[in-house]
């Protein structure tokens, strides 16, 4: 990754570790990558990607920085199918400038563009850009006939670069990253709330994700998982991606993604479409900033709703009942699983699905005959329908853990497969897995089920469910 002032891509070099899910993804440097110039953080638009290259155009000014290398500008190409492309082209020639583009986030309804600009260069303008310059965020809104002029984030600063902005899904929160010293050290993850036609005074993402390193190219899955790339955490390289769950409105512990993702080089600017299964990411680990491909192999499960704890309760009661309080009879529930009480109104939980004769009697409190039959019910308990994930709540580090989905109950499908992601990177493909985390924190596990109805053998049907557990120290 070259080191470019405009837009500081200083990487620093850290410690690594991990290893594993080569299995269920492969890797693809894309065609459109050069040889000899960089491409980087790609965006998902439409049915391709726009990235950012400091290759040269013809139709683009020329100019250089201060190193004398092209300025980076925004690309688009079109996948054609497997591993093809077309030629990039300049994407928005209305938003060339003389300065850098880089970082593209677009709204999930295509109407909103956000991006990293220079926003403030002192020095020669013109064939080159000298002196100090400053990063921001840029946003164009899509008219009838392109995209309008850009304007300048709230939040952009004088001061310290601003930039890497991923806007939510739901258009209401934008990620991006600024150098504030007022952070932790170096580049901090903060968003921004949509307030209007504005935007609220940025918070910082807190500890959990920011370190005194540079934390940069935030992505929001689904508004709950937060990618992003850090120099400042223990990772297999130099900047490593990692990524975080939005639980109860608070940041689980980061984990370091795995290989093919991360290697000993630079690895950054994560992002996935809506399905996980094909996403992109940029590394240098063949010596210049390239785009990669990853098609995931693991089914993707994009609704995974937190599983149902059942405990089989029901409340019991007979309307138009006589009051009996005055006299020594008393109404009794016999709920068929041996277990009887004396009341009108009644919640009772069984152990267990299944079948169970539920009876309100009239009872003598003096000899314990029953004296009337009021109501009799026959009651099927079922389990609901979802995956089910049997594990401990908590655990310790590095204690060998069983994950148990024979309890799953599913009707709209005979069970053919069970996918599981342990939320530490680790994916497993078996019914029943045996898994360990090697350090504490709060990790968000995910069981996916795979099979076939009858009544359509050539579809695939799915389902998810997700369980949280807890690492602990001994």
């Amino acid at each position: 990754m070259k080191s470019v002032r405009i837009i500081l891509f200083v990487l620093l070099i850290i410690a690594g570790r991990f290893a594993g899910a080569q299995t269920f993804f492969r890797i693809d440097r894309l065609p459109i990558n050069t040889n000899t110039y960089s491409e980087m953080a790609p965006a998902i638009y439409k049915n391709g990607i726009i990235f950012s290259s400091n290759r040269k155009q013809d139709i683009i000014v020329v100019t250089v920085d201060q190193e004398g290398e092209y300025l980076y500008n925004l690309y688009f190409s079109v996948t054609k199918g497997e591993k093809k492309w077309t030629r990039p082209e300049p994407f928005a020639k209305e938003l060339i400038s003389r300065y850098h583009e880089s970082s593209v986030s677009v709204s999930s309804d295509g109407k909103m563009l956000f991006y990293t600009s220079t926003i403030n260069a002192s020095g020669k303008i013109g064939d080159e850009i000298g002196g100090d310059t400053l990063n921001g965020i840029m946003i164009s809104s899509k008219g009838n006939e392109g995209w309008l002029s850009p304007k300048q984030f709230s939040y952009n600063s004088e001061e310290y670069n601003v930039g890497f902005p991923c806007i939510s899904n739901d258009g209401n929160r934008l990620y991006f990253s600024a150098q504030n010293p007022d952070g932790f050290g170096g580049y901090d993850i903060y968003y921004s709330e949509k307030k209007g036609n504005n935007w609220s005074e940025p918070v910082n993402a807190g500890n959990k994700i920011n370190t005194s390193g540079n934390e940069i190219f935030p992505f929001i899955y689904h508004d709950t998982r937060l990618y992003f790339s850090s120099d400042g955490r223990e990772g297999m390289g130099e900047m490593d991606i990692f990524y975080s769950e939005l639980l109860d409105n608070d940041w689980t512990d980061v984990v370091n993604m795995p290989q093919p993702f991360n290697s000993r080089s630079d690895d950054f600017a994560f992002v996935v479409n809506a399905e996980m299964d094909t996403g992109y990411f940029t590394s240098n680990r063949r010596g210049t900033d390239d785009i990669y491909q990853f098609v995931s192999t693991f089914p993707s499960f994009a609704e995974c709703p937190e599983q149902v704890e059942e405990t089989y309760c029901y409340e019991f009661y007979e309307s138009g009942l006589i009051n009996l309080d005055t006299t020594s009879m008393k109404y009794e529930w016999d709920f068929g699983d041996g277990s009887v009480i004396r009341q009108s109104r009644v919640v009772h939980c069984f152990e267990s699905p299944g079948y169970y004769l539920v009876q309100l009697n009239v009872v003598d409190t003096l000899t314990g005959e029953i004296s009337k039959s009021e109501a009799t019910y026959d009651l099927l308990i079922e389990k609901m329908e979802q995956p089910y994930i049997i594990v401990p709540d908590t655990a310790y580090v590095n204690e060998n853990i069983t994950f148990d989905a024979s309890e799953s109950h599913i009707k709209q499908f005979a069970i053919e497969n069970y996918y599981w992601d342990f939320g530490d990177g680790a994916m497993e493909s078996t019914n029943e897995a045996e898994h360990s985390y090697d350090k504490p924190g709060i990790y968000i596990v995910r069981l996916g089920l795979t099979g076939k109805n009858s009544n359509e053998p050539d579809k695939i049907q799915k389902a998810c469910a997700n369980k949280k557990i807890v690492i602990v120290n001994r």
